[in-house]
């Protein structure tokens, strides 16, 4: 989940501070309370979406219902899931017939977990998200206007272009972005050199790209840098890289979930508790049937999340499966900070390796590469030798040397050119083998020397 703010973005002042208002307000809600406020939102989505969105027009009728018989969250069960695969077929009917009145922007996610799909967010969706982490970051004590910094590849690809660029900063947000894509010991005097320059407060980043920026201080005594918190998202936040970055930084993780589709929002305290944010969507928890209790001395299961979005107009989202898995206490915790928003145990994310190319990088987010190659239903990358990587691709399209051309200017963005590539056309179901959760998108069976 994420937003690139732009100046644009800034043109609600009222709408953002009344949103924020009420969301510092929901935080210390009891959960009853927090549940009224979901209701009349919801009744909100549902009466729009009867009324301008064909699809569930179409579906309320079927099923003979009225918005007016959800009267509760448990009537939300009524309706049927709605899963990616009706998203991409049923797209046209599922945009509301005035979602110009709502300044709508066409996003679409991922396709390396199995499928992109493309949706609408809108201006009340991109106030959300800027309260959100607005909100979010706050419990970790920024400020709007601190100073914070963001490990990015995409920003800086393709690589041969910007390889000299280490950083940008932007005035207006505070923002420092720095590339990714040269983090390594021989830059290592020049990344301090920036951080010590802007001395932000608040570091973002991708686990992956926050355990190579640690690997590369970690035997630099006296680096200087340090931060009043570091929030990770976009994969999940293994406990060695956890470990590993809170020593070096001298600070902890704030690990949070979110989706581009935005339904559901996850976000850790500094108790370092889970909450689901119950003011930015209605987050239900589908049973997978596995039980586990590893890494936490508790019975608990894991489940699917299933959302459904509270602010968005032009395309309500609702009762959408995400795919995403997390994991539930069977038995409720309270956390000790006190806010009315329930728990769960912890996030079950994409997982993968670190290419390190020829000349000595580390990759850690070559998954993008396969993000921006229309047509692929599946795709996974292997390193097979410190200079060769084969790309498993599944696609239902028959341009196969189109998809292959594409792809490979997309991972050469990452990798420059002395990397070796070689794509290998399987199915979707070989690709993810036995057991789909065990997936990992990007996979190194080489033992990397110092990067």
């Amino acid at each position: 989940m994420g937003l690139d703010f732009k100046l644009k973005d800034f043109a609600y002042p009222l709408s953002i501070l009344r949103l924020k208002t009420t969301f510092d307000r929901n935080q210390w809600l009891q959960e009853d309370k927090l549940y009224e406020y979901q209701l009349r939102r919801l009744k909100l989505i549902i009466e729009h979406a009867y009324r301008n969105v064909p699809y569930y027009n179409r579906i309320f009728k079927e099923k003979g219902i009225t918005p007016g018989d959800i009267r509760s969250l448990d009537n939300l069960k009524i309706l049927p899931f709605l899963t990616k695969d009706i998203l991409r077929s049923s797209f046209k009917d599922l945009v509301a017939k005035n979602a110009s009145a709502y300044k709508p922007q066409l996003l679409s996610t991922s396709g390396t977990t199995g499928g992109a799909v493309k949706f609408y967010v809108d201006r009340p969706s991109n106030i959300l998200e800027f309260v959100f982490y607005w909100r979010f970051w706050g419990w970790a004590g920024y400020r709007l206007g601190d100073t914070f910094a963001e490990l990015s590849a995409q920003f800086f690809t393709p690589y041969e272009k910007n390889v000299e660029s280490f950083y940008h900063f932007e005035h207006l947000t505070r923002r420092l972005m720095v590339n990714s894509l040269l983090i390594s010991s021989k830059n290592t005097k020049k990344i301090i050199e920036i951080f010590k320059r802007f001395k932000p407060r608040f570091l973002k980043g991708l686990p992956s790209n926050l355990y190579m920026l640690a690997w590369i201080l970690r035997d630099i005594k006296d680096h200087g840098i340090s931060f009043k918190a570091i929030f990770s998202q976009g994969e999940n936040l293994l406990e060695y890289q956890r470990s590993m970055v809170e020593d070096v930084f001298s600070c902890k993780i704030l690990d949070f979930y979110g989706h581009m589709e935005r339904t559901v929002a996850i976000s850790q305290c500094p108790q370092k508790s889970y909450h689901v944010h119950l003011d930015y969507g209605i987050a239900e928890f589908e049973k997978v049937n596995r039980y586990s209790n590893e890494g936490h001395g508790k019975v608990s299961y894991i489940a699917e999340i299933v959302g459904t979005g509270l602010h968005n107009f032009s395309m309500p989202l609702i009762r959408y499966k995400t795919g995403d898995l997390v994991e539930i206490n069977c038995v409720p915790e309270h956390c000790l900070c006190h806010r009315g928003f329930p728990t769960i145990l912890s996030i079950h994310g994409r997982t993968a390796d670190a290419i390190v190319t020829p000349d000595k990088r580390a990759i850690t987010a070559l998954y993008v590469a396969l993000d921006r190659t229309p047509g692929i239903d599946l795709g996974q990358i292997i390193q097979e030798t410190s200079n060769r990587i084969v790309v498993r691709v599944a696609s239902s399209s028959t341009s196969f040397d189109k998809i292959d051309n594409l792809l490979i200017k997309n991972l050469r963005d990452f990798v420059g050119d002395s990397m070796d590539i070689k794509i290998v056309h399987d199915t979707v179901a070989r690709i993810r083998g036995e057991d789909p959760e065990k997936f990992k998108v990007v996979i190194s069976r080489i033992v990397p020397d110092a990067i």
